[in-house]
């Protein structure tokens, strides 16, 4: 199998699209004549929520599949409908994942090695189970938390080298309130520096045949100036960068994130897509979706062509 990078180069390429489209869908905010149309007054509520959630991210997903590389699944979304959450989480990552998308878990996970180990087995790799292993979850990444250091990193890195995963790391943050931490000095360097040096040490082991590491970066579009200093320390790493639209972030400011060759960067778009149709004068979300995918892909194909 491929490295993470060059399957994701491979899948870039084939779509000449760097987009992914971010599943952080709401019950409240799908559209009532959906949920009109799958409700059924027969079933409870929690088989009601499941048959819905997965109904219109499913839909979402075949509308915008011709102007994505992938999609983002952000765990919030599901774990706030406990378990029924995870099963409409378990059965949408297979889904995407046999339409040929790259699948990212955007959970943010960390803990210390054993607990880590834990994450990593779930959401990369595989599981012990009765003196055998099982795979409960096939993501192509995951996005982490540096803040335990290395050995709550290295499980995902051993991970990524064994199943030819990839990780993105928490460098620089697209929320306002991001620099209370990460712009803190430490000997003349900012914090989001020496995150950004680490993540360069842990992903040296991971380099593809394109050249570019499988162990990446978060760097939100709001902070193009760290990301052109995060660009010097990462040369052949992927950013995947969200924030942009809603969050502020420009699409024009792109042009700081990628590297050398206009590569390096995936951009993820999450409420601009998934909630298109609020945007539009028809109520059909799925064309919305299609048509904010593809003008999302287009602008951003203008900055960095």
């Amino acid at each position: 199998m491929l490295n993470f990078s060059d399957r994701l180069i491979e899948a870039i390429k084939k779509k000449n699209s760097v987009l992914i489209a971010g599943i952080d869908t709401s019950i409240e905010n799908i559209p009532d004549y959906f949920i009109k149309r799958f409700f059924d007054k027969e079933k409870s509520e929690i088989d009601n929520l499941k048959t819905i959630l997965f109904e219109y991210n499913r839909r979402i997903i075949d509308a915008v599949e011709e102007n994505v590389v992938g999609v983002k699944f952000q765990a919030a979304f599901f774990e706030q409908y406990s378990y029924h959450g995870f099963e409409v989480l378990h059965k949408l990552c297979e889904y995407a994942k046999n339409k040929k998308l790259v699948v990212i878990f955007d959970g943010k996970r960390n803990d210390i090695s054993s607990s880590a180990k834990g994450y990593s087995n779930a959401y990369l790799g595989e599981t012990p189970v009765f003196g055998k292993k099982m795979r409960f979850f096939e993501f192509d990444a995951i996005t982490t938390n540096p803040y335990l250091g290395q050995d709550g990193i290295k499980p995902f890195v051993e991970d990524c080298e064994r199943f030819k995963k990839g990780l993105f790391v928490l460098v620089k943050t697209s929320n306002s309130s991001s620099a209370e931490f990460q712009d803190l000095t430490i000997e003349d360097k900012y914090l989001f520096e020496l995150v950004a040096e680490k993540v360069y040490e842990w992903g040296k082991n991971c380099i593809g045949k394109e050249g570019y590491s499988d162990v990446g970066a978060v760097v939100g579009a709001t902070q193009k100036e760290a990301a052109k200093r995060i660009r010097e320390i990462l040369p052949n790493s992927f950013f995947l960068v969200p924030g942009i639209g809603v969050q502020g972030g420009k699409i024009e400011d792109l042009k700081y994130f990628v590297d050398s060759n206009n590569m390096g960067i995936i951009v993820n778009s999450s409420r601009d897509i998934i909630y298109a149709y609020k945007n539009y004068v028809h109520s059909d979300f799925e064309k919305s979706s299609y048509l904010a995918s593809k003008s999302i892909k287009e602008s951003i194909n203008a900055v960095i062509s």
